[in-house]
This record gives C-alpha cells, sequence and structure tokens, in this order.
C-alpha cells in the first residue's frame, strides 16, 4: 500500500471542480507533476504542502491522510524519500520532514526503529542544532561536529528506548543493540555493558528449527529460504567480526597477518566482492589501517590495491541481492524494513569510503611514496566522480 496523499489530492480537486491544469497554474508546476502525484509515482514537494493546504482549505495533516500503522512497504517508501531529499533538498527540510513523519506514526514502532537508524546514519548530514551554535563561534570546528553528533545520536536512543518499552519481542532485541550501538559512539561504554551484559551470549541459532519445521510439513522451498538467509547474514556478521577483530592487532603482526588472509578466503568463498561488496570494503579499510599503524608498507599496498580496484568497480546504485549460491533470498529481502536499499545513499558511501583513505592521517607518509601515488590518485578521481554525480543532481533541483 503507498501512501495516499495522491489519492486525498486527487479527490479534493475533483470536489472543487477544477482541473490538473489549474492546480498546476496555482502551484506553479507542470500538469505532469500534478498527474504523478495523484497517480502515486511521486509526491509534493514538503515545501508545497502548506500552500496545497491551503488551496483546498484543510490543515496539512487532513492532506495526509495516513493510518498510524504502517506497513512495511510504506515504511521503505519513507526511508528511501527521506534519504533521496538530501540530494534535493536542505538538511533544516529534511530535519523538518524526518520529525513530522515521526510525529505522525509516534505509535508505529517499526517506522520509529527505521527512524532512529536514519538518526544514526545521517546525523552529519542533518543541520547543526540551534543550541550548539549559539555556544559555538566556529560552526564546523571539532567540538561543533562532536555536538552535532551527539544531539542526534541521543534523539536515536529516545526512539530506541521508546520501542523497546512499548515494541514486539524482535523489536525490543533490534532496539536493545542500536540503542548499545548509539551508546557506542557516544563513549557510554559502561552503559552498554548495562545494556548487553559484559560476556557473549550462548547462542542459540532458530533458523535450523524453522527450516526443519517447514521439511516436515514438506514445504522445502520455505526450509531453503530460511537457512539461506540465515547463511547470508551469518557470512556479513562474520566478515564484520573480523573486521573489528583486525583493529585489535596492531601489535600482533602474525595474528593480523592470518586474520587478513583468512578473510580474503573468505571473501572468495562467497564471492563478496560482488555479493555484498562495501562489507568487503569495510574489511579491507580496517586491514590497511591496522597494516599503516604497522609500517607494514607491502602489505598496506596489497590491501590498497584491492580496497581500490574495488570501490572502483562497484556500480551505482548499491542494492541488497542474492546471487548463483544464495538463488532463494529476494522474497526475505523483500520483506526486510528497508527491502533492498542500504541505510546510506550509494553516494554517500562512496563519498565516505574514499574519505576514509584519503583524509586518514595514518596513510598520509604513504601518500608521496612512488608505489602509493597511482593508487591515491585514482582514489581521488573516484572521490572527484561521485561529487560531480552529487552536484549534478543538486543542479536539477
Amino acid at each position: 500500500m503507498e501512501l495516499p496523499i495522491g489519492q486525498e489530492i486527487a479527490k479534493r480537486r475533483k470536489d472543487k471542480q477544477i482541473t490538473q491544469t489549474e492546480l498546476a497554474d496555482f502551484m506553479s508546476i507542470s500538469k505532469a507533476s500534478v498527474s504523478k502525484w495523484e497517480t502515486g509515482q511521486s509526491y509534493p514537494d514538503i515545501t508545497l504542502l502548506p500552500l496545497l493546504a491551503a488551496f483546498f482549505d484543510c490543515s496539512v495533516d487532513d492532506l495526509l491522510v495516513i493510518n498510524s500503522q504502517l506497513t512495511t512497504q510504506e515504511i521503505k517508501r519513507i526511508y528511501q524519500l527521506l534519504k533521496d531529499s538530501f540530494e534535493t533538498k536542505s538538511a533544516d527540510d529534511v530535519l523538518l520532514m524526518l520529525r513530522g513523519f515521526i510525529r505522525r506514526y509516534y505509535s508505529c514502532y517499526p517506522f520509529l526503529m527505521q527512524m532512529g537508524l536514519f538518526y544514526l546514519n545521517h546525523w552529519d548530514l542533518l543541520p547543526i542544532p540551534a543550541q550548539v551554535t549559539r555556544t559555538e563561534q566556529v560552526p564546523n570546528n571539532e567540538k561543533t561536529v562532536e555536538d552535532q553528533r551527539k544531539y542526534y545520536l541521543q534523539e536515536a536512543v529516545k526512539l530506541f528506548e521508546l520501542v523497546k518499552t512499548n515494541g514486539s519481542a524482535d523489536l525490543l532485541q533490534q532496539a536493545s543493540y542500536y540503542e548499545a550501538y548509539s551508546m557506542l559512539m557516544l563513549g557510554q561504554a559502561e552503559d552498554i555493558l548495562g545494556v548487553l551484559g559484559n560476556k557473549t551470549p550462548v547462542f542459540l541459532p532458530v533458523e535450523s528449527l524453522i527450516a526443519a519445521a517447514h521439511q516436515q510439513m514438506a514445504d522445502g522451498s520455505a526450509a531453503e529460504t530460511v537457512l539461506q538467509s540465515a547463511i547470508y547474514q551469518y557470512v556479513t556478521v562474520l566478515l564484520s567480526l573480523l573486521t573489528n577483530y583486525t583493529l585489535l592487532l596492531t601489535k600482533k603482526p602474525q595474528a593480523m597477518e592470518a586474520t587478513y588472509q583468512r578473510g580474503l578466503a573468505f571473501c572468495e568463498t562467497f564471492d563478496l566482492s560482488r555479493l555484498h561488496p562495501v562489507i568487503m570494503l569495510n574489511f579491507l579499510a580496517a586491514c590497511l589501517t591496522t597494516f599503516a599503524v604497522q609500517g607494514n608498507s607491502a602489505r598496506l599496498l596489497c590491501a590498497l590495491t584491492r580496497y581500490v580496484s574495488l570501490l572502483e568497480k562497484t556500480e551505482d546504485p548499491y542494492l541488497l541481492h542474492g546471487d548463483a549460491y544464495f538463488d532463494q533470498i529476494e522474497s526475505w529481502i523483500d520483506e526486510l524494513e528497508l527491502g533492498n536499499q542500504m541505510p546510506r545513499s550509494s553516494n554517500m558511501v562512496k563519498k565516505q569510503l574514499t574519505g576514509l583513505i584519503l583524509e586518514s592521517p595514518l596513510l598520509q607518509p604513504f601518500k608521496d611514496q612512488q608505489s602509493f601515488t597511482e593508487l591515491f590518485q585514482r582514489l581521488q578521481a573516484v572521490a572527484a566522480h561521485t561529487a560531480d554525480d552529487t552536484h549534478g543532481k543538486e543542479e536539477t533541483r
């Protein structure tokens, strides 16, 4: 089900006995735009809603006649709308839209979970809070950025706490994890242990039991989907664990070399350069960072070469998907709260991945070394291409 604002516009327009052209002329837009609104192909810009409401002599809330509970498809659509809005709207407009959606769906806990994640993934793109700009003379200095991050992460924590208190058992587990992740970013280590405990919990995966139950009921296809989707998730989790582990190995070169080689073999086994290039790039970034700390220029060169090559060939937009091996997971991906989309746009991810290397103080000493020069030039080319794409989209506003 899609957001029905287009249907409401069509209904009110017909009630007033005016044509799409007449409405378009009043709004200073094209007739095609009105047609797309009414057929659900696009939504009105948030800045146009007050004018639309005035034209129809109603409130903005009257136009947004939506149930307090959203379907998975509606949550995907709103998240995508907010994510894409950074490319066409100001940060203030995006925040206004975000907060408006949160107020409207304050009792839809799966939606609040995703909005908490939106804060987590986009805090750096949202406007500097007013209370920060009042106390800081330089808006972009280090302390201001830290205050900005703290402000929006605390907003995320409030949403996760609300979900924990009122959501389902499944949502409670997810909200606890993301609350702890927010606390980690806020430097609240003791609070994390209070939420999650300080030891590895006993691991009792239920997927095998669910798959076995489907098999007993002669539904082999459902069993296969359950196990494939579980394996897919465990593959990404294992590589994430290896990624985090590398950062602990700065003083253990032998363990670091073993982790690097095993990680690469794991990536090759599951073809992660195609299946999920972003998590492989994160692994390589962590490895080359540790190699830089160790002063291991030979291994750093190998890891950076892989990193740049993979970044260059990763196509936009990046979406979650299966492959020839994971050939039964598309339905499972479709049922995820965000579907196949990444939490951040492909452009933002690429910008972050290039900046992670180009701006790293640990890698600055290697930039002028002959063997590294070409790699840094290629990275700069990727960064420039990403910036051009973003600029091009902004010019079409």
